[in-house]
């Protein structure tokens, strides 16, 4: 079997994929469009109109706008969420991990 061939794009060698590797990446592309067409099949194939946002009552809100002047819309909370909480000796110029505390249930 032939060893596939390589190109450089940058600073980066990249291996060229097989046919058939290119068959499976494009079915699994097609059933994750599929996926995504079906999660609002409401507004498949709509024309849109315009898109706007606005802040309120510490929301963001998104709205997209149809030519057949129906409207769809998002509302984000704006909420931060703890990643990590760490205590640090920084005494002798290290980070010397004390304790990292457990992130809450709720978070």
């Amino acid at each position: 079997m032939a060893k596939p061939k390589t190109v450089r794009v940058g600073n980066v060698t990249v291996t060229q994929i097989s046919p058939k590797e290119r068959e499976l990446l494009a079915e699994k592309i097609k059933q994750r469009h599929d996926l995504l067409r079906n999660r609002y099949r409401e507004i498949h194939g709509k024309i849109v109109d315009w898109v706007s946002y606005s802040f309120g009552d510490g929301s963001l809100y998104v709205s997209i706008r149809f030519m057949d002047k129906t409207d769809f819309s998002f509302q984000f909370s704006l909420k931060i969420l703890t990643d990590s909480i760490d205590l640090s000796d920084m005494s002798t110029g290290n980070f010397e991990m004390i304790r990292r505390y457990p992130k809450r249930a709720d978070e």
